[in-house]
């Protein structure tokens, strides 16, 4: 009897042990369904849309800083100047990731290895928004996130291409996350290294902050914000070396320039300072690159000073670029950015279809503070979009809050039909 009993237990701790065998999977098969689709479509998009993808524009000049580090030059590119230079016109973070890949596979493999970081940094901010999503709302809204993220096609156009935006996306849900379990300071240290990799993120270190004060306390914001500090200060304390000046990037006032000054005003539109003729001025200025950043960056608030008019008419047509209300606007944008023009063109209608959608579900959680604070994300990547630059490309935070937004929207539709109060339980 003894043995049986035995042998009863023995196969039920067998039986027992067995879903903690596949458990793992089991778990997070939604997951990995997610990623698998992700993984497929960006590969079809690479070999199929975009096979004989070539880096221009803003993608040459981090290919450039990449290859001078790589080469023992340090951070320096030729541009906006005639020969090499230290420069600090782009923020470090990628190009020294992108030096890493191109020191491990080669220079000259450079493109493809590239295109392959951009590829992982976009399945990972896709698998951080799904865990985000789980943790704001349910295991089908995650889905539905996982799933918007995996398939949208200004996302997948990000993922094969030597541009910022795929790694940002990965550091931007990170953050989120990090702020969402509570981890106050990891989201603090990622929130630095997305200030070193993305330009436009310098500001939201503040709206970030706010909402760690409303719901961790003053301490915390506090503290948040001296770990950001610490770890952008390096770079800060780089350029003060290097370039004689304690900025953050060159960039600000190109685009300050480029967007609110005379020849702005007179041509309707963001103009090149580096290139137009009506910014000879500065021609001497470009040699000293922090001079430079100075100067344009004062032109440009003295001519918003002296004509806050112009303000309403930037903000219209950016919004026209950024929303793809005329899409021929953003044609030349697009083909820098190497996206496919007609693959753009016949899969916009899902642009208009996600961001209603995407809005609409952030909307209808706006009274939970996690939602929020994706809102908030959103929100401001496009008022800064809109006050400067708006090329599609830039729209990828916003794109992705509006993924969230659906998986929100869909668990709303499916509790209001009344057959998902289990799942939402």
């Amino acid at each position: 009897m003894s043995v049986v009993v035995d042998s009863e237990n023995s196969a039920a701790k067998v039986s027992s042990a067995e879903p903690s065998v596949g458990s793992w999977f089991i778990k997070r098969r939604d997951l990995l369904i997610v990623l698998g689709v992700a993984l497929l479509a960006r590969v079809s998009y690479w070999v199929l849309v975009t096979p004989s993808y070539s880096p221009d524009s803003d993608a040459a000049q981090y290919v450039d800083l990449a290859r001078n580090i790589v080469n023992g030059h340090g951070y320096a590119m030729t541009f906006p100047q005639l020969e090499l230079h230290p420069t600090a016109f782009r923020p470090p973070g990628y190009p020294y990731l992108l030096a890493a890949v191109f020191k491990v596979f080669g220079v000259n493999n450079g493109v493809g290895a590239g295109r392959m970081l951009s590829l992982v940094c976009g399945l990972v901010a896709i698998a951080l928004v799904y865990v985000l999503v789980r943790r704001i709302s349910t295991p089908l809204a995650a889905l539905v996130a996982g799933f918007c993220m995996a398939l949208y096609p200004p996302l997948l156009a990000n993922d094969t291409v030597l541009l910022t935006e795929a790694l940002s996306l990965a550091l931007l849900a990170g953050v989120m996350l990090a702020l969402v379990v509570r981890r106050w300071p990891i989201a603090a240290l990622l929130c630095g290294m997305l200030v070193l990799t993305r330009a436009s993120a310098q500001y939201l270190v503040l709206v970030l902050a706010l909402w760690v004060l409303w719901q961790l306390g003053w301490k915390r914001a506090l503290g948040f914000l001296a770990i950001v500090a610490t770890v952008v200060s390096p770079w800060i304390i780089r350029n003060q070396m290097q370039l004689g000046s304690a900025l953050y990037v060159t960039s600000n006032g190109f685009n300050l320039a480029g967007t609110y000054s005379p020849a702005a005003r007179e041509s309707q539109r963001f103009v090149d300072p580096v290139i137009d003729d009506r910014f000879t001025q500065f021609r001497w200025a470009q040699f000293n690159e922090a001079d430079w950043q100075n100067q344009l960056q004062a032109f440009a608030i003295d001519d918003l000073k002296a004509h806050p008019g112009q303000v309403p008419g930037v903000l219209y047509r950016n919004a026209q670029h950024l929303f793809e209300i005329t899409p021929k606007f953003n044609e030349w944008a697009e083909n820098a950015d190497g996206r496919n023009l007609d693959f753009r063109n016949s899969t916009l209608v899902l642009f208009y279809v996600i961001t209603v959608v995407g809005v609409f579900g952030l909307v209808l959680a706006r009274r939970d503070p996690r939602a929020l604070l994706v809102s908030a994300v959103g929100a401001y990547f496009v008022l800064g979009s809109l006050a400067l630059v708006s090329p599609p490309r830039l729209r990828s935070p916003f794109d992705m809050c509006c993924c969230i937004g659906v998986g929100l929207a869909v668990q709303w539709v499916v509790v209001r039909r009344g057959t998902g109060r289990e799942a939402l339980a």
